[in-house]
């Protein structure tokens, strides 16, 4: 399977990240939620804890090329490395998180066990980067995910109305099996006492036992 750029990236330096929390974040995620069609438009972000910056940087200096920080009035972000590889794709990475706002510096802090594990890949929630381009004041990719997550929230609620729609079935053919069971012995039981009514009405036989209700049972009982 041929792999877009970041995605190959991200395949090649998942083993050297093995050990410390990661996640893919950016336009790579947007990419996987099929909010950017152009593979050509992506590069590679991902995030770390300040604690393992250090050793994320320099394991990625082994196979990457470093790259100067690009200059950025409201960055604040406490940890950034910009890489390159052979074949021009450029990986951001980044810890610690700040942008500075009108109300003040305004900090992100990733938490590694929010990522979702596909294969080698560690993803983050698209919920998360939300958060951060609000943060990073991207309103256009701000209204992107706001979209998806809406609808893949009534996807989620559709689904789990067929679920309940089908155990409601369930159910309801269940319970239909149990009444015309119980039915069947309801009839039994009037049959039975239409039998014992007749018995009492005729008084015992000419032997002058009395007749057995077992002897009266339509045969199809």
């Amino acid at each position: 399977m041929r792999y877009p750029a970041p995605l190959a990236l991200a395949q090649a330096v998942a083993p050297l990240l093995a050990g410390l929390g990661w996640g893919i974040g950016g336009s790579t995620l947007l990419y996987r939620l099929g909010l950017e069609a152009d593979p050509q438009d992506l590069d590679l972000d991902l995030v770390v804890q300040p604690t393992a910056f250090a050793e994320a940087e320099q394991r990625l200096l082994a196979m990457l090329e470093p790259l100067p920080r690009p200059p950025h009035p409201r960055n604040r972000t406490e940890h950034f490395a910009r890489f390159v590889a052979d074949d021009g794709t450029r990986l951001d990475l980044m810890a610690g998180i700040a942008v500075s706002t009108p109300a003040g510096v305004q900090g992100w802090t990733f938490d590694p066990g929010r990522v979702e594990r596909d294969g080698a890949l560690a993803w983050m929630h698209p919920e998360d980067w939300l958060e951060l381009y609000r943060l990073f004041d991207r309103p256009y990719r701000v209204v992107q995910l706001e979209q998806w997550l809406s609808a893949r929230d009534t996807r989620q609620r559709a689904e789990a109305l067929e679920v309940r729609l089908a155990w409601l079935d369930d159910t309801l053919d269940s319970l239909s099996r149990t009444v015309a069971r119980q039915q069947q012995e309801i009839d039994l039981l009037q049959e039975q006492l239409r039998v014992l009514y007749r018995q009492l009405q005729q008084g015992p036989d000419q032997s002058g036992s009395p007749l057995s209700l077992r002897d009266e049972v339509p045969p199809h009982y």
